[in-house]
Formats: C-alpha cells, sequence, structure tokens
C-alpha cells in the first residue's frame, strides 16, 4: 500500500471512534491535541473503515456506540484491527454518576454527550442541548451527576410528521425551511408559517428549558451539538457554547477511561 509504514506509526497510539447515530454515523481518529481525522458515513460503514485502516493502519484504541442497536460486523473489524475495543452501552462505567431512573433505556448518545460536556466544562453545571433525529435537553451537575432530561422530535422529524399526518402540507427539507422561515411578522404563507412552526417552535421550546434550569442550577453553562446544531446556534447568539463533536468527544473520553481502568 502507498500509505505504508509512516501511516501505522502515527496512528498506532491513537483513538478510533465510531458513533453510528439513527440518521448516519461519525468517526474520528484522536492524537493526544484532539480530532485528527474525522468522517461521515452512511449505513453500517464496514466498506468505509476497510479503507480507514488500510490507509491509516491499526490503532492502540477503539469504542463503538451505536442507537441503531448491534452491529456485528461493524464490531468484529473495530476489534480485529485496535490493541483495546470498547463496545459503549448505557451499562459501560462512566466517569459521571448517572441518576436516571431508567438506564436501561438511556441513549448512550445521551451519555456520551453529557460526558464530553463534562470533559470541557468541568466542575459546571451543564444543559446539553442535542439537535439531531430527537431534541435532547439534558443536566449535568456541577458536582458530576447526570440527572437526564427532556426528548423531544428533532427539525426533520417535525416536517417529516406535517406531511405525513396532513392531507395538503408539502414535504419541506431543513434547508428549505431555514431559508424561508420569517425573522419576524406573522407567516403568510404555508411554507413560512411550517418554517415557523418547526424552527421557532424548537427555539422557544431551548428557550423555556434554558430558562426553567437556569433557574434551579447556578450558573449553568448550555452547550449546542448536534447536525442541526448550526441552523439554531445563531439565533441564540452569545447565549451558548456550539459544539458539534461532542458526542466524539464524550466518547474518546470514556474510551481512555475504561482503558485505564483495565
Amino acid at each position: 500500500m502507498r500509505y505504508g509504514r509512516r501511516s501505522i506509526r502515527k496512528t498506532m497510539g491513537m483513538n478510533l471512534v465510531v458513533d453510528v447515530g439513527n440518521s448516519r454515523g461519525k468517526a474520528a481518529l484522536f492524537g493526544e491535541g484532539g480530532i485528527v481525522k474525522r468522517w461521515t458515513f452512511g449505513g453500517t460503514g464496514t466498506e468505509e473503515f476497510d479503507a480507514i485502516f488500510c490507509r491509516y493502519g491499526r490503532v492502540a484504541r477503539a469504542v463503538l456506540s451505536s442507537t441503531r442497536g448491534e452491529d456485528a460486523a461493524l464490531e468484529a473489524l473495530l476489534r480485529e484491527r485496535s490493541d483495546y475495543f470498547l463496545k459503549f452501552t448505557n451499562a459501560t462505567p462512566i466517569p459521571l454518576q448517572n441518576a436516571y431512573a431508567t438506564p436501561q433505556t438511556l441513549g448512550s448518545d445521551r451519555l456520551a454527550a453529557a460526558v464530553g460536556a463534562r470533559e470541557l466544562f468541568p466542575e459546571r453545571n451543564l444543559l446539553v442541548v442535542d439537535f439531531g433525529t430527537a431534541v435532547t435537553c439534558d443536566i449535568v451537575t456541577a458536582g458530576g451527576c447526570y440527572l437526564g432530561g427532556s426528548i423531544s422530535p428533532g427539525l426533520s422529524m417535525r416536517l417529516r410528521a406535517l406531511a405525513d399526518y396532513t392531507g395538503r402540507l408539502p414535504l419541506l427539507s431543513a434547508g428549505e425551511c431555514v431559508a424561508v422561515c420569517p425573522d419576524a411578522g406573522v407567516p403568510s404563507s404555508t411554507a413560512t408559517a411550517m418554517a415557523a412552526g418547526t424552527i421557532e417552535g424548537i427555539e422557544l421550546e431551548v428557550r423555556g428549558r434554558m430558562e426553567r434550569y437556569a433557574g434551579e442550577f447556578a450558573g449553568l453553562v448550555t452547550i449546542f451539538t448536534g447536525g442541526d446544531a448550526p441552523l439554531f446556534e445563531k439565533r441564540f447568539k452569545n447565549t451558548i457554547f456550539a459544539n458539534c463533536e461532542l458526542v466524539l468527544t464524550g466518547l474518546n473520553t470514556l474510551l481512555d477511561y475504561n482503558a485505564d481502568r483495565k
């Protein structure tokens, strides 16, 4: 292979982090300074990872988190090509206290985002808002306790529901919705009405959560993440931090945490 030994030497001490979400998958190579290379993929990603390993060689540690369920082929590949492999589930040890009442139903992506937020803002009260397939708003306390939070439909899910459960409303894409969403005034067309109802609906929902929790948790820091976060962060200006790699960061922290415990 052209990539040869130089690439292999570069990745021997790196972590490979894989997050398979509801809509797409993401992966990243982490070095000491953070993310070195990042990919997105559809489906199971097995072919993509064959290419990644051909180019970059074996990795020191790898972690797989999936909200889609079991993926035996991808798991086997990651086990084979790493010195240490972690399959992250809601039962995996984490550097937080988990106060969720039903941990067996808790999505691993929510836990990973909470760990990532704690890594970036230690000893702070945190509100983690993930704009993905669903919109989740989760609380991590300054003392390191994950409390849980709310789950509601994400932007694409809301747009799909309007089209599927009505007779005449069109299916708008997220991009179309953003383009026609009015900045002010009363929406005066079907498209602008749908845009205002979905985008502004999510905005007002999140603002309500921020206001409610700010009164309960002193010095609350709000972090936006997820694929649709860029569509919303400008609406909140300087009141939030945005980090679209929060889940990957959390998974990398969890990988090192569990590997170092061995």
